[in-house]
């Protein structure tokens, strides 16, 4: 099966999924499933960067979902992790070449800056899906993201000829990006005035935050690729990569869209 097929076939079987999980799972199964995918994504970072100490990286990184979970305080977490992964580092810096060290702080610095947008991710999702129509503004979001990568591909492969940053993503074109920004923001914009009463205004304007930060939050997961060495995040989905491959969009466009539909 070709790599097209590989990923239309994953898609289909994910898509489902995930759009019941948005609307139709109540609580405690939908707080279930966003700490898994939390933990699972966390996981994937750790390997991917190749920290050292994996098992205290991902089991301090879980506990801060877990906590987020419960507790909801987001920013007290996030202080309180970027204190016990800098215990980590110390911890493993002990017995290790400076070189060693200056990479580890390097690779550090990039899975905190992931590990930031993964609980801020968690805790909007989490927040969102408890208030009136929130489940419909979230499946707006993942459904307009979806539809910008979507548009992008094919309009890119079509009739894509400029390169939108060839040295992070050489794949990209300019025409590719501005089809998915509007195919998504048509997708997402639709479904938040039609079945979350939103107004036309206010969705155009948080759907055009959430196409441009898709873009570059999958510029940003390119750049990290790049900068460690690899070419996906994993193999855990076909045709896609690993899991960090097919949330690195969603991770910062979700996140600012429901902020912004939680200030507007």
């Amino acid at each position: 099966m070709s790599e097209l097929g590989k990923r239309i076939l994953t898609a289909s079987i994910l898509a489902p999924l995930a759009i019941w999980w948005l609307l139709f799972s109540s609580s405690p199964w939908f707080e279930l499933l966003l700490g898994i995918l939390a933990v699972a994504v966390l996981f994937e970072l750790i390997v991917m960067l190749k920290l050292p100490l994996r098992t205290g990286f991902v089991f301090s990184g879980a506990t801060a979902f877990a906590l987020v979970l419960v507790a909801q305080h987001v920013l007290s977490v996030l202080m309180l992790l970027g204190i016990v992964w800098m215990g980590l580092l110390a911890l493993a810096a002990r017995s290790s070449e400076a070189s060693s060290v200056a990479d580890w702080t390097f690779r550090l610095g990039l899975a905190y800056w992931l590990q930031t947008w993964l609980l801020l991710f968690v805790w909007v999702l989490l927040y969102l899906h408890q208030q009136s129509n929130g489940a419909i503004f979230l499946f707006g979001a993942f459904v307009g993201v979806w539809a910008a990568d979507i548009g992008a591909y094919f309009a890119g492969r079509a009739c894509g000829k400029r390169k939108l940053c060839a040295a992070i993503s050489p794949g990209k074109t300019i025409e590719g990006a501005l089809a998915g920004s509007l195919c998504g923001m048509a997708a997402a914009a639709s479904i938040w005035v039609i079945y979350a009463q939103m107004s036309v205004s206010v969705s155009l304007l948080i759907a055009l935050a959430l196409v441009i930060t898709a873009i570059l939050g999958d510029l940003a997961e390119s750049a990290i690729k790049r900068a460690v060495g690899v070419k996906d995040s994993g193999r855990m989905l076909p045709g896609h990569g690993g899991l960090l491959d097919r949330v690195d969009a969603l991770l910062p466009a979700v996140t600012l869209a429901g902020i912004l539909e939680m200030g507007l």
